[in-house]
């Protein structure tokens, strides 16, 4: 009996201590194609002033360069470069539009070639800079790299999430869990994701019917985001789990609001309440875990120029960050922020939003359309988009808890990081490298 407690005893205290000086659950909320002026756009609308976003309140608040080898001037080497040429300074500025805006600056990014959101997942799950285009791919040795959830899986320590409200395959969260030349090869990396990076849950929209069928062959149990709030007849801790995502939209602003801000289809899941069922269902499962969330409207939202669209994608965003916040703080399980980290940051800049006239609380632009010669002529006295694309413009980066003064370390005198520093914070705070 003294035997079998000495050992029930020394097992305790070896699982305890291999977590002591790592931490537990790890949250990297993604805003993709998050631009600061996205971040300006949403607060002012929901509160009539800037910097109101549940992480703008984080202790770490910094701004975060997201070039690629693309966007490098001049031949790149990983081993001696000059961020200078990533990302200049001297004309792009070190603070982000709105807080800085020059001629020069503007042209700078109206000519720059920017990220890609494979490059730039790439950088952030590999520390690595790469070409775009591939995922963890190494264009110049023609190899394959490893990511941090490759690492996590040797390990075996953690789970992994990945939760997106796009295509479980695209590059987001494929940089973070798969392998390609190219991130056009879908099929491939759901398949690679489903039989061999194999999260613990992948949440996320599915074009391949096939894969529903190949997640179950992979030991995966699939269930449909609108099941989410209606009791469970199987028990799903000793499952992975493969959630689709379906009839998902992003809210629509209500003008003028007096309570409600935004409005949600009848049919509609929030994405707050996937992220939350899925922390649940990890938290169950009595593991530490990494779950990757993402945010994807605000980039496809950015791309088309839809203001009104792009809000409602923050929104969301903003609500997502802020269930996982109050969940921490509400006590009613075992994450705290002396074990748990929140990270929020954006993969790149999209659409070069520019605002014209000040738009306040409950504001919308107001759209003139006119008609010339059969034509029809859209006029914006507000806000105006300078691109359709991505732009090499810096981006928030912010984060609360656990170790998060290890950005400090990263962070340099002009209060800025790279995007490569994600994966250099996150080693350490898992791996204590």
């Amino acid at each position: 009996m003294k035997k079998f407690l000495f050992i029930l005893f020394f097992t305790t205290l070896f699982s305890i201590s291999i977590y002591a000086d790592k931490v537990k659950y790890v949250f990297l909320f993604i805003g993709d194609g998050m631009s600061m002026s996205s971040e300006y756009a949403v607060s002012n609308f929901l509160y009539g002033k800037d910097k109101e976003l549940i992480w703008n309140s984080f202790p770490v608040q910094t701004h975060m360069e997201t070039w690629s080898i693309n966007s490098y001037e001049g031949e790149y080497n990983k081993n001696n470069f000059n961020s200078e040429k990533g990302y200049d300074t001297k004309i792009a500025g070190i603070v982000p539009y709105p807080y800085y805006e020059t001629q020069d600056a503007e042209e700078y990014f109206r000519n720059s070639e920017p990220t890609d959101s494979a490059a730039a997942a790439t950088a952030m799950a590999t520390g690595n800079k790469v070409y775009n285009w591939g995922l963890c791919f190494d264009k110049d040795k023609k190899e394959f790299i490893h990511n941090i959830t490759d690492k996590l899986n040797e390990k075996k320590e953690y789970n992994v999430a990945l939760i997106t409200t796009d295509k479980f395959y695209s590059a987001t969260p494929a940089g973070f869990s798969s392998h390609n030349v190219s991130r056009d090869n879908r099929k491939e990396i759901a398949a690679e994701i489903l039989s061999k990076t194999k999260p613990e849950i992948v949440a996320g929209k599915n074009d391949f019917n096939e894969m529903n069928t190949f997640a179950a062959l992979n030991d995966y149990y699939c269930l449909d985001s609108s099941e989410i709030n209606k009791p469970q007849v199987f028990d799903l801790v000793n499952k992975k789990i493969f959630l689709r995502l379906r009839r998902y939209f992003v809210p629509d602003p209500i003008p003028d609001f007096t309570s409600k801000s935004f409005d949600y289809r009848n049919t509609n899941n929030k994405f707050a309440d996937v992220v939350l069922y899925a922390t649940k269902i990890l938290l169950e499962k009595k593991k530490p875990f990494f779950a990757l969330v993402e945010v994807a409207d605000i980039d496809h939202a950015n791309h088309d120029n839809d203001f009104n669209k792009m809000l409602g994608a923050m929104y969301e965003l903003n609500e997502t960050v802020k269930s996982i916040y109050d969940l921490i703080n509400s006590k009613d399980t075992d994450m705290t922020f002396d074990n748990t980290i929140i990270i929020v940051t954006a993969d790149h800049s999209t659409g070069m939003l520019r605002f014209r006239r000040y738009l306040g609380k409950g504001k919308l632009p107001i759209v003139f359309t006119t008609k010339q010669d059969n034509a029809t002529i859209i006029t914006n006295m507000q806000i105006s988009y300078e691109s359709t694309g991505h732009t090499n413009e810096l981006v928030g980066c912010y984060s609360v808890g656990a170790k998060s003064d290890l950005f400090k370390k990263y962070i340099n005198e002009k209060n800025i990081i790279d995007n490569t520093d994600i994966y250099n914070v996150l080693n350490e705070i898992i791996f204590n490298k």
